[in-house]
């Protein structure tokens, strides 16, 4: 009775070991499947839309050995577009299909790659460049599809969130078509009076005077005294006239 009752507290005992050890693992495993981080920097981003900005992208895996990392980035895609992505040194992309695309409609870019030697700090793993289409603002932040790749097993990558705002661009005022009044001084008198001298061409044609003009010339020129001018010349004409006429008449006598 005694060997039966020890035997079944051997048991018990067993038990409440092994499932302590158990608990004991669990607890140190989970912060190691946890363990890597990655960052996005700078922490705060002010753009202009229409032009384009970069996030750097790191990893820390704190000490687990890591030999892989598969980083999702989350980005609002009506702002925001993705241009280019450059992995950092050392490391060698992995491209088949769902470790490797670009989703500018809805704003998720995967990128994975190997680091051969294996990594235990924090190392660079590339530069998102994005461009800014519209005034807003958002936030980009590391996606929970994260992954990193220890030699045996894979664990959950977590990061920050980055805040960004895009503001409009400045319109320039249009150029005013008011045109201002300059002074008018005696230097810019005599400036437009010389210009106009040099501007005036010279002719040598001479213009025919009219009879009119003629007469006008030899006639005194008054309001009422043209008329007894006018008179005392025909006046002259008919004695001479006469004078012809009778010395004529006396020729032939």
């Amino acid at each position: 009775m005694d060997e039966i009752n020890n035997m079944k507290n051997n048991t018990q005992k067993l038990v409440i070991a092994s499932i302590t050890a158990i608990i004991g693992a669990l607890m140190f495993v989970a912060p190691v499947l946890a363990a890597t981080t990655a960052t996005l920097s700078p922490a705060t981003v002010n753009v202009t839309a229409g032009r384009q900005f970069s996030i750097a992208v790191s990893v820390n895996p704190q000490g687990t050995a890591n030999y892989a990392e598969k980083i999702e980035i989350n980005y609002p895609a009506s702002i925001l577009e993705v241009k280019s992505f450059t992995l950092g040194n050392n490391w060698m992309a992995l491209t088949q299909p769902g470790y490797d695309s670009t989703d500018n409609i809805n704003g998720i870019l995967i990128r994975t790659a190997g680091y051969p030697a294996g990594l235990s700090s924090a190392t660079a793993f590339g530069t998102v460049t994005f461009y800014a289409k519209k005034s807003g603002n958002g936030t980009i932040k590391i996606g929970s599809n994260s992954l990193a790749f220890q030699a045996s097993a894979q664990s959950a990558v977590i990061g920050n969130a980055i805040v960004f705002t895009v503001t409009a661009p400045v319109v320039a005022p249009k150029p005013s078509t008011i045109v201002e009044n300059t002074p008018v001084t005696l230097e810019t008198e005599q400036a437009v009076v010389e210009e106009s001298a040099l501007s005036t061409e010279p002719t040598n044609q001479v213009e025919p005077i009219s009879q009119v003009a003629a007469v006008s010339t030899a006639v005194p020129q008054g309001n009422g005294n043209t008329w007894i001018w006018i008179l005392v010349v025909i006046t002259i004409l008919a004695i001479i006239g006469w004078g012809i006429y009778v010395s004529r008449k006396n020729r032939e006598n």
